[in-house]
């Protein structure tokens, strides 16, 4: 009888312990798993009734804010950016909002204050991230960055995004320069589309010939029109052997030689050459800087990869061939804006937000970047091929992301462009001299610098 009482108490103390195992769940395992993930999971209902799976969990994408001055529903390349990163990371869903006018001050302000408001990821213009940095409203990335992903961007991005030697924010997308020639406009006249190698003399002597007046010597048509800000006249200036500032960002150097003979050069086509329109010439066939070469008005310009967008949706579309910027003083010229991808100060998980930026700067962002004309890839692994064979000419733009050389930026470098651009009106209307021009630019920019 005791043996069959101590039978029964052993069967009974395993039928109660299976139980318990089926029973209780690992919280501590499951946590570390959300973690890892970076994914929430709704513990409301785990049991899944209708499918009657008692074992599924509803998985949730946890949101990455990015901030930015584009609209994602009127941009292909942010909606297949997005797109691409929720397939490479289904726990993660990108959600964009976008800043208009006075970006850059609103996102400082924004990140000053603090809160849930700040973004995981921003944009970035790059003559914007030294002030950022300085201020310490952006963060240092060096934590993150690998060799192998440093020797995987052109030079001219490494250059680009660094402070003081720190890295503090990734490529977007690449801009260089290059010139657009209309082609009807050189046909018409009779004159053949520029070699690849052609000096600033045939530039001239091209623009001339492609410059029209009416019978009372009334301007009608012009070889060449550029744009009167700084981003718009500086390979002309690093061309002559100028610069804005020195190395450091601390002294303006427009007071050079090399700086006075670009600006002296610029001027001249508008009121030697005249192969240039005034900005009220060029202004009457619309305010972009592409206006005037879409109207069939201008012959050349110059711009990057994304003014083709403008000529391809024309009405109708412009033909046009891309050469290489005229070598000066016997070098290839071109330089580079590049956009970029920042993290702010108070990001609520910054390796996370390193995740979106290693995406959106690597091969595969890039590579829609490219695709979407977007503009030109960070990443020398991205594949050009398609890219060059849909338009020969295509390559100009690849090429000279060897040789290209940043824009220049610094600290309160954004102040001295308003500076330089405001005083410089007074070249373009021939109201004052380059000595007194450069002069005044000197001296009221001269606190920025100190």
């Amino acid at each position: 009888m005791f043996k069959k009482l101590i039978s029964v108490i052993l069967v009974l103390t395993l039928v109660m312990g299976l139980s318990g195992c089926g029973g209780k769940k690992d919280t501590n395992k499951d946590n570390d798993a959300s973690t890892k993930t970076n994914a929430t999971t709704d513990n409301k209902d785990t049991s899944n009734k209708e499918s009657g799976n008692t074992d599924k969990e509803t998985v949730k994408r946890q949101k990455v804010t990015v901030i930015s001055w584009w609209d994602i529903t009127k941009s292909e390349s942010l909606q297949k950016l997005k797109t691409r990163f929720e397939e490479l990371n289904p726990d993660l869903e990108l959600e964009f909002t976008m800043v208009g006018s006075g970006y850059a001050d609103k996102i400082l302000t924004m990140i000053a204050g603090g809160g849930d408001s700040i973004p995981d990821v921003m944009m970035l213009a790059m003559d914007k991230v030294p002030k950022f940095a300085d201020s310490e409203a952006i963060l240092c990335l060096d934590e993150f960055i690998t060799d192998d992903y440093l020797n995987s961007l052109y030079p001219v991005v490494k250059e680009s995004c660094r402070y003081k030697g720190k890295v503090y924010s990734v490529a977007r997308d690449v801009t260089t320069m290059a010139m657009y020639c209309n082609k009807a406009m050189f046909e018409e006249a009779g004159v053949p589309i520029p070699s690849e190698d052609w000096t600033m003399e045939e530039f001239v002597d091209i623009a001339k010939k492609l410059t029209k007046v009416d019978d009372n010597g009334k301007p009608i048509q012009w070889g060449f029109y550029f744009p009167k800000y700084a981003d718009g006249i500086y390979d002309w200036l690093i061309g002559h052997g100028g610069t804005f500032a020195n190395e450091d960002g601390t002294k303006c150097t427009l007071d050079t030689p090399e700086s006075k003979e670009a600006l002296q050069f610029l001027h001249d086509l508008i009121y030697k050459h005249k192969v240039v329109p005034s900005e009220s010439q060029a202004k009457q066939y619309g305010k972009s800087s592409l206006a005037p070469i879409v109207a069939g008005k201008v012959a050349m310009t110059m711009g990057g990869l994304s003014a083709s967008n403008n000529f391809n949706t024309a009405s109708p579309a412009v033909e046009y061939v891309v050469v290489p910027l005229p070598k000066m003083k016997g070098k290839s010229i071109t330089h580079s804006f590049v956009n970029t991808w920042a993290v702010p100060k108070g990001a609520k998980n910054p390796e996370l937000s390193w995740r979106v930026l290693e995406f959106l700067s690597g091969k595969e962002g890039q590579q829609i970047v490219l695709d979407t004309n977007m503009g030109l890839p960070a990443s020398k692994d991205v594949d050009t091929t398609d890219f060059v064979n849909k338009r020969p000419d295509n390559h100009v733009f690849i090429d000279g992301l060897d040789y290209t050389v940043p824009f220049e930026t610094f600290v309160n470098g954004a102040q001295f462009y308003t500076i330089f651009k405001e005083e410089g009106e007074k070249l373009w209307l021939d109201e004052a001299d380059v000595d007194k021009v450069v002069n005044n630019i000197m001296k009221k920019s001269a606190e920025l610098f100190e």
